[in-house]
């Protein structure tokens, strides 16, 4: 799917055409599109403006740079962005928010992607529990575990 976002993570989205409201075909360039301008809806919430403070700057033909913080991406789920202007016909935009590893797996490509079908590959030594990707060599990640003696040698892991 197109416009994923990575949860809790800044950047800057293309809105538009901003196109004239009476005529529906010029592009509206010199638009003042505010903090205030710029509404959310997070995954089926309440309406909101954006938490980032930046105004939308225009970049060509009636399409604008419109910043968003980390603040406005940390709610997984469908983000919708609108923006309504006076002399410009509505814009609006959905996004899907998807978790930081998901995104890195699937959009950037630097993450291997977690499934549950894969015959995992881990090993212990002392206190440490460490996972292996998929290739059976590489380090995923590393747990630090909790034991107690007097029960079942490992009674957790952090």
């Amino acid at each position: 799917m197109a416009n994923w976002l990575r949860q809790g993570t800044a950047v800057d989205i293309a809105m538009g055409p901003f196109v004239d409201s009476t005529d529906g075909v010029t592009a509206e360039t010199a638009l003042t599109i505010a903090q205030a301008d710029v509404r959310l809806k997070k995954n089926g919430g309440a309406w909101a403006q954006k938490n980032d403070t930046n105004s939308a700057t225009h970049e060509e033909n009636g399409w604008y740079e419109v910043a968003l913080n980390s603040t406005d991406t940390n709610t997984l789920g469908i983000l919708v962005v609108a923006v309504n202007e006076t002399g410009a016909v509505p814009v609006w935009r959905e996004f899907e928010v998807v978790p930081a590893g998901v995104y890195d797996a699937l959009v950037s490509g630097t993450e291997w992607l977690s499934v549950d079908t894969l015959k995992v590959k881990f090993d212990t030594s002392g206190a440490t529990l460490t996972v292996y990707k998929p290739d059976g060599s590489t380090t995923a990640y590393t747990k630090t575990l909790t034991t107690n003696a007097s029960v079942d040698p490992v009674t957790g892991v952090s």
